[in-house]
């Protein structure tokens, strides 16, 4: 199989960070961006946080939600799980100190996923799934035997994380609370992410395709076509974008697929190399992983606007009259 180097896929004759930093990626080339089919569709785009260091444009790359609170992201220059302390738009990766043994060094930690309220990661270069405390801090070993771990995914269904393994073609699935570990298909695939009735698996594979695997049967059901770019991460919408599966891209770009039509969109580009992409659960938005930072991308039902210390609405043709301090996400509509 043909490898792409500009992705995360890797080949056994490089070492597993140098293949992640290979390849001439530079930082940050600058700030994503929509075309203007993403502001037809009302789409909005904000920072989450900024300031990651990168290794060869690989900076952040795994996003899970504690049940404790914030948001937790692996830093794979960095070998660190950070837990930023909220959810909220504009903070600084710089100031968030990593947890006593939230450091994993040269393990290359990457995917993140939840599964029951416990948090679990795949470490790249040790090739195995971890289980991690809620403050980002290693707890114990799942799984091993599992090289290149790489991109994981929760079945809605019965909890079992699924793990992707670059240049080795095998999705693994894994019952995190038995620590066993069964194929679930042969095929070489990056970034995944489940449909929300977790009947079917999406992957970024190697050709450039997202491809979707009925759980049962283990069939392909799914094909987007070739995605230009070389997609990275994936991830099924929720809400507003619930009838799209959205590809994030080592080019810069960000595309909508839909399930149905398979109609491609380009909806954010100008932006530094993408890994993953992941599904903000508290209010259905995405976080677009970037060289140096993550991007959040909200749909049309949401607006970002001044938050007062006290909320005052007026109806007076159908205006909203808001404070100044903070920021939060209302719907539209008011």
């Amino acid at each position: 199989m043909a490898f792409r180097h500009h992705s995360l896929r890797l080949a056994a004759c490089f070492t597993l960070a140098g293949a992640l930093s290979l390849a001439g990626w530079s930082p940050a080339r600058g700030a994503m961006t929509l075309t203007p089919a993403g502001v037809a569709q009302g789409l909005g785009l904000s920072t989450f946080a900024s300031n990651f260091p990168n290794s060869g444009g690989v900076g952040p790359v795994g996003i899970a939600f504690p049940t404790s609170g914030g948001v937790m992201v692996t830093s794979y220059a960095a070998g660190t799980a950070l837990v930023f302390p909220t959810d909220t738009d504009n903070q600084n990766a710089a100031t968030i100190v990593p947890a006593t043994g939230a450091s994993f060094g040269g393990s290359n930690p990457t995917g993140l996923t939840s599964s029951g309220g416990v948090i679990y990661m795949a470490r790249q270069q040790t090739g195995d799934l971890v289980q991690l405390n809620n403050n980002g801090s290693f707890n114990q070993v799942i799984a091993t035997g599992l090289p290149a771990a790489t991109g994981v995914a929760t079945n809605p269904i019965n909890g079992h994380v699924f793990v992707t393994t670059l240049g080795n073609s095998v999705i693994w699935d894994v019952d995190p609370i038995a620590k066993t570990k069964v194929v679930f298909v042969n095929q070489n695939v990056d970034g995944i992410s489940f449909s929300p009735n977790g009947q079917i698996l999406y992957g970024a594979a190697s050709n450039g395709h997202i491809l979707g695997f009925d759980i049962n049967t283990k069939a392909q059901v799914f094909d987007s076509g070739a995605i230009p770019g070389g997609v990275d991460g994936t991830a099924v919408g929720t809400g507003v974008f619930s009838a799209f599966i959205f590809a994030n891209t080592n080019s810069g770009t960000l595309f909508e697929v839909n399930l149905t039509t398979l109609a491609q969109t380009l909806i954010a580009s100008g932006g530094s190399r993408g890994d993953f992409v992941t599904v903000d659960p508290s209010n259905n938005t995405l976080l677009i992983t970037q060289t140096d930072s993550i991007v959040r991308l909200t749909g049309a039902s949401f607006v970002t606007v001044p938050e007062p210390a006290s909320l005052v609405l007026a109806s007076t043709a159908g205006l909203c009259l808001l404070g100044v301090a903070g920021y939060r996400r209302l719907r539209r509509g008011c």
